[in-house]
């Protein structure tokens, strides 16, 4: 009885009520989209949850055989205050981007150096990032935790340009 009148009371004063924006997040996470590519530049904007000035590493490479052929040098941008991201990544010297690539995007506590008011939300050696709950979460040695997001780039090539919405 005395439960069924404090959840009256409850619903009464409002206090059962759902926000009306986005659910938490469980974990931290990175989301990361290419928005144009052309032959020596890839744009991109994202989102995360990462404390305001991580920074992250971008780079546009293609799978090659175990591994990533990169096609540029990291990029690096920071999340600003509203915890979205944007910028672009030029081809390295000589290289010319064609055909669908791979935008990656990390996050990592060492490269770079990250501020310190990040690393105490995330901990020295990400340990704080979500672990094996956290499906973008990836182990390094030394027990190093990144995060890791990708993107498939349009078609890239001499000449042609394609944006995205």
């Amino acid at each position: 009885m005395i439960l069924v009148l404090f959840i009256s009371a409850l619903i009464a004063t409002g206090q059962t009520k759902t926000s009306s924006g986005p659910p938490p997040a469980p974990t931290f996470y990175i989301a990361i989209h290419a928005r144009a590519c052309e032959s020596k530049i890839v744009r991109f904007d994202g989102a995360s949850n990462l404390p305001q000035g991580a920074m992250l590493t971008i780079k546009v490479s293609e799978p090659y055989q175990d591994a990533f052929k990169d096609y540029s040098d990291s990029s690096y941008v920071p999340v600003d205050s509203k915890g979205f991201f944007q910028g672009e990544v030029p081809a390295k010297a000589g290289i010319k981007f064609q055909g669908r690539l791979i935008l990656i995007v990390n996050f990592t506590t060492y490269s770079p150096k990250q501020p310190e008011a990040v690393l105490q939300v995330v901990g020295k050696i990400g340990e704080k990032l979500g672990g094996l709950e956290n499906p973008q979460v990836q182990y390094l040695s030394g027990d190093y935790q990144i995060i890791q997001a990708v993107d498939v780039t349009p078609s890239c090539g001499e000449g042609v340009t394609h944006s995205t919405n």
